[in-house]
């Protein structure tokens, strides 16, 4: 009798104990950080400038064409033309933008103070999340701003390059 009660309590135990386990543990299933990523991803119809972390779907980066014209449209429809032709996905997508910065706007101050351009000027700046974090002036806008091909060429090769370099 001794030997049918001891098996009924060790039974019993085992019992509560996997009760025990069965209610304390979660029974949601886990997700792997893979697919946390691709929910977070938003939708993107081309190549995006995207830093190589394991956040990237979260750090966006943004290339921004600066124009400082001195005066006219001619530098803005010219720098406009190289970005929404050559580089129309990005564009679209918003990883390259161009910004033309007006002669009275409020935002002047800040990017001479940053870029120390000399009007007019180019200048590529790459930002994440926000915050720029590379740039470069392009000099020789005023050499080629009388021959559109030239400047078209060298607005063109300069934003390749520059990609190129911000994505690595």
């Amino acid at each position: 009798m001794n030997r049918i009660r001891r098996m009924v309590i060790i039974f019993l135990i085992v019992i509560a104990i996997a009760g025990i386990i069965h209610f304390t543990t979660d029974k949601t299933p886990k997700e792997s950080a893979a697919i946390k990523a691709i929910e977070v991803a938003p939708p993107v119809d081309g190549p995006e400038l995207r830093a190589a972390t394991p956040d990237a779907a979260q750090t966006k980066k943004i290339l921004t064409v600066y124009c400082f014209p001195d005066s006219g449209k001619r530098w803005e429809s010219l720098v406009r033309e190289a970005v929404e032709h050559d580089f129309a996905m990005e564009f679209k997508n918003g990883s390259v933008m161009v910004k033309v910065i007006d002669t009275d706007s409020a935002e002047k101050d800040r990017l001479m103070q940053e870029f120390k351009p000399v009007p007019p000027a180019v200048v590529l700046a790459v930002s994440i999340n926000g915050k720029t974090t590379d740039w470069i002036n392009l000099h020789q806008v005023r050499e080629l701003g009388s021959n559109k091909n030239a400047f078209l060429n060298y607005i063109r090769d300069n934003i390749r390059d520059f990609i190129g370099k911000s994505v690595k």
